[in-house]
């Protein structure tokens, strides 16, 4: 931890301690980058209300309560799953914080795929006041992806990740189509004497495969990406403008959030908003309570209940290689329904990411990180058991 603390340190920084576009995501240099990726990449901010109030506290100290069968207590699961912030609350009062690494209190961490399940709750937004139909061609909106695998998909498609195409969500990829993408998005610097083509060229030609769109999950990040164009482009609005105006301000977000943009200006609506924990927290909030915060409807309850409830099985049991995720759960809408006993829900991002929401026990949890490995299939189901002792402990 100590080399990692000295990360970015000195005016200027040794070459030893500089973290870079080339390598900001990678083991120990991510501790800094994902509390810090203002720093290193374009942004745009997203305003917050401009007098949040204070989230209601009912703290306990958790840090003992054990969260799996080893017995290991809380505390040391954050400490060794290098958790940087933890929030929970229960019944929207605030019950347990915990920070680690660079995490703070009022410091935007990214939360990559959560990213994701925010730019749908902002569709649902626009679907409930008639600027969106997921039922219309994603051409309606875009006809720039005429020719891709988009031409023939609809927006229900784009939400529930089942467009057929050709891409493959590989993380550690370094020469195919997903550093190709990388490159689109400016996460990574493009190859030697080449220039970005850019997020939206890139999604404009996003090729195709056989089947029909519809019949299988298949995750794939610019399909969100996507998502953000058309709400942009259905909205007459750019998505940072929207996303604080229709979402993150009637929430009551306390803080400045951001996103990261391509060279061109373009968000990545598929991964790169940065936010505090406890703003997340009072979004998980929002959709525990129906989409409502108080008396105000900020997303339509029944957007909030066919995320929920909506069945996907027949396509999330059709993916290639079985469920990723939750084999009793389905996807809908770029949340995930666990078909755990207590019907929770989720948003997830690589590298430690989670908003877990319990809604039988009136529970909403945060957990941003920074895991040196893009995803780790041993280590999720302890991550989901602690998750579910916490619900269980205080509900």
């Amino acid at each position: 931890m100590s080399d990692v603390m000295n990360l970015m340190q000195g005016a200027p920084p040794t070459p030893d301690r500089q973290v870079t576009v080339a390598d900001w995501r990678a083991p120990g240099v991510c501790r800094w980058s994902f509390s810090h990726v203002r720093q290193l990449l374009p942004t745009a901010p997203m305003p917050p209300v401009a007098a949040a109030a204070a989230l209601p506290e009912a703290r306990q100290d958790l840090s003992g309560l054990k969260v799996d069968e080893a017995g290991t207590g809380l505390g040391d699961f954050l400490r060794v799953n290098a958790t940087d912030c933890f929030v929970v609350l229960h019944r929207g009062r605030l019950v347990h914080e915990w920070y680690g690494g660079w995490g703070a209190p009022d410091r935007q961490h990214i939360i990559f795929s959560i990213s994701k399940s925010l730019t749908a709750l902002l569709a649902g937004v626009l679907a409930g006041e008639g600027v969106l139909d997921p039922d219309q061609p994603v051409t309606r909106y875009i006809p720039e992806t005429a020719g891709s695998a988009y031409e023939t998909a609809t927006l229900r498609h784009v939400l529930d990740m089942t467009v057929a195409s050709a891409f493959s969500e590989e993380y550690l990829d370094e020469d195919g189509i997903f550093m190709a993408y990388r490159r689109a998005t400016a996460w990574n610097p493009p190859e030697e004497g080449a220039s970005s083509e850019g997020l939206r060229n890139f999604l404009a030609r996003l090729p195709a495969t056989d089947g029909a769109h519809g019949d299988r999950y298949h995750y794939c990040s610019p399909h969100s990406d996507l998502l953000g164009w058309i709400v942009e482009r259905a909205a007459g609005d750019s998505f940072p403008a929207l996303m604080s105006r229709s979402l993150m301000q009637p929430a009551g977000l306390a803080s400045e959030a951001y996103i990261t943009l391509d060279t061109f200006g373009a968000p990545r609506s598929a991964g790169g908003i940065c936010l505090t924990a406890t703003d997340l927290a009072r979004l998980g909030e929002m959709v525990r309570c129906g989409g409502a915060v108080g008396a105000r409807q900020v997303v339509p309850e029944a957007w909030i209940a066919d995320m929920k409830t909506h069945d996907t099985r027949a396509a999330w049991l059709a993916q290639t290689d079985g469920p990723r995720h939750f084999p009793d759960g389905c996807y809908r809408s770029k949340w995930y329904q666990t078909g755990l006993p207590d019907d929770e829900i989720c948003g997830i991002g690589i590298h430690g990411q989670w908003l877990w929401i319990n809604p039988a026990r009136e529970v909403v949890i945060v957990h941003l990180a920074s895991q040196g490995a893009p995803t780790d299939p041993d280590n999720r189901p302890g991550l989901i058991a602690m998750l579910r002792a916490i619900s269980r402990a205080l509900g």
